[in-house]
């Protein structure tokens, strides 16, 4: 699949989301959809898998050998987690930033997801949910655009791409980090199978301290308001320089961790030329769907960030 049809991709993606809140939000037959959290995960999901395996038939496209969907050696496996934890710091940085505009959109559905079983939004969010993103946006995204010469500009769009379609400001700028991270693992790995099993220890973590809390007196919505009440101001800001302390000390460590599997992998020189990649001009990546599937996202999220600055 070259870059101008995975550019495609993205905007059906980008589409079928729209399309799918649009329904939630004026067809009552879907608006059921608002407060079931299974269906809602099942159905959003939808929008981006089936998209991608559809783009994989039309174009006659191997996902296992296209996606670099191969295994790994054990051990890489227990290093992605090492590497997952020590970049955590990070992400929640960033996360807590974007709180300083708009509310933790995933704490804010914790009171949705604690009332079904943990084992069923355990498969939802942490198994179903990182199999379609890193299957659209690792496998067949990022691997189209990584064929030209700038791998670098590949991996940073592709990353903006993964977090722009999360379409609010919040999981926008973690997801980004994120989506860095992921793209990195793939290519010190050569596959994509660590990158699935960082992502669902990220989705796993959080929906399990979703349950922990849920389970402590008071719950998750004495949670939810006690942190919007308290972590304001000086307080968030604080909060924020203690993980931003943290993710100094710790994010080095997760790229030595990194290091460390491209070694194990044989992969060394698959990331020296990535990052060497930097410098070359490259290709174009941008095209017209592609602008467009962008311009849709931001818009989405400028009406979030207003919405919730209105509120």
């Amino acid at each position: 699949m070259n870059t101008k049809k995975a550019n495609w991709l993205f905007f059906v993606i980008t589409l079928s989301h729209v399309s799918l809140s649009l329904l939630v939000a004026f067809i009552p037959s879907f608006q059921v959809m608002a407060g079931n959290m299974a269906l809602n995960i099942l159905m959003s999901e939808i929008t981006i898998w089936l998209p991608t395996l559809l783009f994989l038939v039309v174009t006659k496209t191997r996902p296992t050998a296209f996606c670099r969907i191969k295994p790994v050696h054990m051990s890489t496996a227990w290093m992605t987690v090492l590497f997952t934890m020590l970049m955590n710091p990070l992400i929640t940085v960033v996360n807590a930033i974007s709180m300083l505009l708009v509310e933790n959109t995933v704490a804010g559905l914790g009171e949705q997801i604690t009332r079904l079983p943990f084992w069923g939004m355990l498969l939802g969010i942490a198994v179903y949910g990182p199999f379609a993103e890193e299957l659209a946006f690792r496998g067949v995204i990022y691997q189209s655009h990584r064929q030209q010469e700038n791998r670098w500009k590949a991996l940073l769009l592709g990353s903006l791409l993964f977090g722009l379609m999360h379409m609010n400001l919040n999981q926008a700028g973690y997801a980004f980090v994120m989506g860095i991270a992921l793209s990195l693992l793939v290519e010190a790995s050569g596959s994509m199978i660590p990158a699935f099993i960082a992502h669902f220890c990220v989705n796993g973590l959080s929906t399990a301290l979703m349950y922990v809390v849920d389970n402590m007196a008071g719950g998750m919505s004495e949670l939810v308001e006690t942190a919007e009440n308290s972590l304001s101001g000086q307080e968030l800001l604080l909060t924020i320089s203690l993980y931003l302390l943290i993710a100094t000390l710790f994010t080095p460590m997760a790229g030595c961790v990194l290091a460390w599997i491209a070694r194990r992998e044989g992969h060394e020189e698959d990331l020296r030329s990535l990052w060497r990649s930097r410098k070359v001009r490259g290709t174009r990546l941008m095209s017209v769907p592609l602008a467009l599937g962008i311009l849709v996202c931001a818009a989405v999220i400028f009406m979030d960030v207003f919405m919730s600055l209105r509120s």
